[in-house]
Order: C-alpha cells, then structure tokens, then sequence
C-alpha cells in the first residue's frame, strides 16, 4: 500500500483540482509500480507560508517580494 503525501503551503487547490492531482499520481502507481488503485493513499497537507523555508528565507516573505516587483 503505497502512501504519497504531498505538502503544500496555503492556498490549497479546489476539491476538484486535488481530485485530478490524486487521480494522476494513483494512475502512474498503478501503471509503473503494478499497484491496485484502491490500495494507493494520496494524502494532501497545507501549512502556512510562513513555515516553509527556501535558503533561510520564508515563502511568504518570497511571495511578497514577487508581488512586489
């Protein structure tokens, strides 16, 4: 029973987009790995920006310097 978990920082993805994502990565265990869909797990976590991290620097601090210019 393959288990993927994906970790994204908030916002998170409409339910309909999530499903599409699951779908996807279920469908490539299946046909690369031989897995049975109904035993692949796809969990989804979000977090705050403001605890992930890109070389010392917050990515809600880089995503206000994007939006910044």
């Amino acid at each position: 029973m393959p288990i993927i978990n994906i970790h994204l920082t908030k916002p998170a993805p409409s339910k309909e987009l999530q499903d599409k994502i699951a779908g996807e990565i279920t469908k490539t265990m299946v046909e690369n790995l031989g897995k049975v869909p109904s035993r692949v797990v796809v969990k989804f976590e979000y977090d705050e920006a403001e605890n992930f991290y890109f070389g010392g620097e917050s990515v809600a601090d880089i995503r206000k310097k994007a939006q910044n210019g």
